[in-house]
């Protein structure tokens, strides 16, 4: 028995230390702290014997259930929701995560506060369509609790084919009681980059996420803007949920003419990287504004920081997500792999916006929808008033809305006017491609306009 426990935890030494190589580590694991890790590693050999060998239930306590359940309380410890552990079908289903389309809702989605959230609805796909919301936290996929699941375990009941139904169950912060939705899957086509004048000056482009092509796409968009009279420029990153550190480089090397873009700080002091942009701006010295909120995140951060701290432009919105962790996806023996959190990013002035954010220079919140609007707005679409009114009015006038706010107060169904427009807004839309923009109810953006006619003017008094 004692020889065979042996040979045990010889295996399990050896097992490390395979692994630790082929994960390109070249020092001894125990190097530093031989005796201490020796100890350690004889208990876990002990623990794992006695349950392998002791435990009732065989199945249960089978080599590769212990050694996989060991290998989950590893990381379990770091207590980090972005390092995990990727079994065969987590492992494929990641390669997914950076491609152009795929079957699902249409939302990022993480950790916070130990519930599945939200980082933010992707542009034009069935989660924004449906109303879902950065920040909403999941607490049920399927009448089933969320509570314990990975990122990649809520990833894998989220997805499946398209025209099938998921329900989930939110719990949104300004709202008492969960909400529930049924949501339809769909093909999730990502147009990672749009644009639009606006005044017929002002260059308004959205970066939906960082992907490979966003790069190549936002200079085309950039180039069109500006041959179309574009003088200053909007740069839209709210609910955009980062991408590939990469592309959001090669975006702010072309509006930065030098300074430090980001840096990253691992472990080892020699992982020390820092980007800096290198000489010319696609965007000349064009007045800047840069948009965000709390489903900014990540690689958005960067841009956002970057722009910030080198007084490039003028950041409007909220406080963005927070998400400043930089994770390496290792290949591990058997098609399977790991997630872990190699380093932190840093912004040009050093500071990290890990579980921090970053705070716009101009702070502009958005129409708050409360539940009692909610309540109304259900009321309304089922009494299908909306619906009625646009056919009456094709075309509504100021009169024509003012008879539809006096209906709705009649009915106990009164809303502010902002939020009334832009439902008839929705119906007018309903079969037709989406606006880019509404100036009427995006106030943050209209925030942004408005603070560039004012630079305009000055720059123009100053010129003169």
């Amino acid at each position: 028995m004692k020889k065979r426990e042996r040979l045990i935890w010889i295996g399990i030494v050896v097992f490390i230390l395979i692994v630790t190589t082929a994960s390109g580590l070249h020092h001894w694991i125990f190097a530093g702290d031989t005796d201490k890790t020796y100890e350690q590693l004889r208990l876990f050999n002990e623990v794992f014997n006695l349950i392998r060998t002791e435990y009732y239930d065989p199945k249960k306590a089978s080599t590769e259930n212990l050694i996989n359940g060991a290998i989950e309380g590893m990381i379990k410890a770091l207590d980090d929701p972005h390092t995990s552990f990727l079994n065969k079908e987590l492992f494929k289903e990641l390669q997914t995560d950076t491609s152009a389309e795929f079957g699902g809702l249409g939302i990022v989605i993480g950790i916070r506060d130990g519930w599945i959230t939200v980082i933010a609805p992707i542009d034009d796909t069935p989660a924004s369509k449906a109303g879902i919301r950065a920040g909403d936290k999941i607490i049920e996929i399927e009448g089933k609790s969320t509570e314990g699941y990975t990122t990649m375990d809520a990833v894998r009941l989220l997805r499946g084919k398209v025209g099938t139904k998921v329900t989930i169950t939110i719990r949104r912060e300004s709202v008492k009681e969960p909400i529930h939705f049924t949501i339809t899957r769909g093909l999730i086509k990502i147009e990672t980059v749009k644009s639009q004048l606006i005044n017929n000056h002002i260059g308004y482009i959205r970066i939906s996420q960082f992907s490979e092509p966003t790069p190549e796409a936002f200079m085309s968009h950039v180039l069109k803007l500006k041959e179309q009279g574009a003088d200053s420029f909007i740069i839209d990153l709210r609910n955009n949920p980062g991408g590939l550190l990469s592309s959001v480089i090669q975006i702010a090397d072309m509006i930065l003419d030098e300074g430090v873009i980001v840096s990253t700080k691992g472990r080892d002091p020699k992982d020390y990287r820092e980007y800096k942009a290198r000489k010319g701006s696609l965007t000349d010295d064009m007045p800047l504004i840069v948009m965000i909120n709390d489903g900014s995140a990540s690689a958005s951060e960067i841009l956002a920081g970057a722009i910030k701290d080198n007084h490039r432009g003028i950041l409007v919105g909220t406080k963005s997500y927070g998400k400043g962790s930089v994770q390496t996806v290792r290949r591990l023996p058997g098609d399977v792999g790991i997630r872990i959190t190699t380093a932190l990013y840093y912004t040009p002035s050093g500071k990290s916006i890990d579980k921090i954010g970053i705070e716009p220079d101009e702070v502009v919140e958005p129409v708050e929808i409360t539940e009692e609007d909610m309540s109304k707005i259900k009321k309304i679409d089922e009494k299908k008033i909306i619906k009625e009114f646009v056919e009456k009015h094709p075309v509504p006038t100021d009169r024509d809305y003012a008879e539809l706010y006096k209906l709705l107060d009649e009915e106990n169904l009164s809303l502010k006017s902002i939020i009334v427009r832009r439902l008839v807004k929705n119906e007018l839309e309903r079969n037709k491609v989406p606006s880019l923009i509404d100036l009427d109810y995006d106030v943050q953006l209209r925030h942004a306009v408005n603070m560039l006619k004012v630079m305009d003017l000055y720059l123009k008094k100053k010129a003169s």
